[in-house]
């Protein structure tokens, strides 16, 4: 009888141990999850920069092309403008010539 309650103190004790085993397996499954999750989320946020950082050089570098295209158009157009100024301010000097001689 002895030995009966004996194996069942020791299936008891043994049942135990294997219980905190498991329990400090479990935490150490979890902790290793997270860790693996925090890695995870850290490259997906690192991508996600770089990603990001590309997109708006792009635009930046779309926004300059624009803004020299624009400004080729408008400097294009000014001396477009000047030219047909200088042109009018001869014609209106040779009129001005033509009155004053009595034209």
């Amino acid at each position: 009888m002895e030995d009966v309650i004996k194996r069942i103190v020791d299936a008891e004790k043994d049942a135990e141990e294997r219980i905190e085993r498991a329990k400090e397996e479990a935490k150490s499954i979890v902790l290793k999850a997270k860790e693996e999750a925090k890695t995870i989320e850290e490259d997906i946020l690192s991508k996600a920069q770089v990603e990001a950082e590309a997109l708006v050089q792009k635009a930046r570098e779309e926004g300059e092309a624009e803004a020299r295209r624009i400004l080729e158009e408008g400097e294009r157009e000014i001396e477009s403008l000047r030219s047909r100024a200088e042109e009018n301010f001869e014609v209106a000097i040779n009129q001005a010539i033509e009155l004053v001689r009595g034209g």
